[in-house]
């Protein structure tokens, strides 16, 4: 299953996900390291393109959440994807 975001959605994640990367002060490998994703897919989930896979993009958002923290600063709040929305997107594809 892909994601079901308009091109705007996507685009709005995508920067969240690149804005909370800097503010976690850690390159990108680091920040993969810290999933079973491979370059491909952390790129696809990272840019949320049409063919990334949903629980990857979530994946990605909830590690960046954890190394922002961890980082000592607060994250760039996620617009789309919020806490809210994540009990129906739990129903539609698994989480990790």
């Amino acid at each position: 299953m892909r994601m079901s975001l308009t091109p705007e959605q996507r685009h709005r994640t995508a920067a969240e996900l690149h804005a909370n990367l800097a503010l976690a002060g850690v390159t990108e490998a680091r920040a993969r390291a810290g999933t079973d994703l491979d370059e491909h897919e952390w790129r696809e989930a990272m840019h949320v393109s049409s063919r990334a896979r949903p629980e990857d993009v979530w994946l990605i958002r909830d590690r960046l959440l954890v190394l922002v923290h961890a980082a000592g600063r607060q994250a760039v709040p996620f617009t789309v994807l919020t806490e809210d929305v994540r009990a129906a997107a739990s129903v539609r594809f698994p989480l990790h």
